[in-house]
């Protein structure tokens, strides 16, 4: 039977961990209905995940009895997704599903063609939080703060694979002995030709997903399941 998994600063040097976040005690009384004596996941975030029976429940506070602790599944390769500002639900789908392909970390970068510049980043966060939970991921992908095309080049570069994505370039060959990459995708209109220069002047190879010109969040998607997987 498949565990319920919830995320959070959960302490694990303790046989008995207690859990006080409102929601998750919301989630798991009132919605899941769980009782004294059923097992659930508690993770870290960090990469470590631990399930445990309900021994007592109150209003205030779960408490919860260690069972053992739970392998992590997360992908060996380290991609982070450079990806241009696109329009709000295009872009809040594009990290949703780059969280369940395995994505490391997200960095919102502005483009000359990007039109809109700012994101809800609360409200990303949280849907990182459920996807990562949803996926039985035992680490939270990191979103980083928005930065301009020039210092994402920069903050991509120590990657040992670095891509920029453009649909004029020949087809991407997935490298699967690499294991940390950095991947952009553009806005819809996709990079301007001296962005284009610029990575390659910068160290970074040019590629496209596929002979078809695809919407931002779904080269996002696509991008990053191939590299993060090598497929």
């Amino acid at each position: 039977m498949k565990l319920h998994r919830f995320i959070g600063s959960f302490d694990f040097t303790k046989d008995n961990i207690e859990i006080t976040n409102p929601e998750n005690i919301k989630q798991i009384k009132g919605v899941l209905r769980l009782e004294i004596g059923d097992n659930l996941i508690l993770s870290s975030g960090l990469g470590r995940q631990i399930e445990v029976t309900i021994k007592s429940m109150s209003t205030e506070k779960i408490v919860a009895t260690v069972e053992k602790e739970i392998p992590t599944n997360d992908p060996i390769k380290k991609v982070s997704l450079f990806l241009a500002i696109l329009k709000k639900e295009n872009f809040e789908l594009a990290v949703q599903k780059a969280v369940e392909c395995g994505i490391s970390n997200i960095i919102p970068i502005i483009t000359e063609r990007t039109i809109k510049t700012g994101l809800n980043i609360p409200r990303l966060e949280k849907i990182i939080l459920e996807a990562t939970e949803q996926c039985e991921r035992s680490t939270v992908p990191i979103l980083q703060k928005i930065i301009k095309f020039e210092n994402a080049l920069a903050l991509g570069y120590p990657a040992e694979e670095k891509i920029i994505f453009d649909p004029s370039s020949s087809e991407y060959t997935p490298k699967k002995d690499k294991k940390s990459a950095s991947i952009f995708i553009g806005p819809e209109g996709g990079f301007s030709a001296q962005e284009i220069t610029l990575a390659r002047t910068a160290g970074y190879s040019v590629s496209s997903i596929g002979p078809l010109i695809l919407r931002g969040e779904t080269a996002a998607i696509i991008a990053t399941y191939r590299t993060v997987h090598g497929v």
